[in-house]
């Protein structure tokens, strides 16, 4: 499970041989835990995008690089 990147009060990672779409897991500081699709930054889980603003411009900001690593995890 890399971690792609640390927040002050999150951290996104991405699993390897995972399911679905291309996402990323944000995973927040107090346990909750949602995903989010790489192309169309769908939130899926108990967290808002509200709460994971900052990341999700991260994530849109780094499609390309998030999916050459989706790609090299989940050949």
């Amino acid at each position: 499970m890399p971690v792609l990147h640390r927040f002050a009060t999150s951290r996104v990672v991405m699993y390897a041989g995972d399911h679905l779409l291309p996402h990323v897991h944000i995973i927040l500081r107090d346990g909750r835990e949602c995903t989010v699709t790489i192309d169309g930054l769908s939130v899926v889980g108990r967290i808002t995008a509200r709460e994971i603003r900052e990341e999700l411009h991260r994530i849109e900001v780094n499609r390309v690089v998030l999916h050459r690593e989706w790609r090299r995890l989940n050949p």
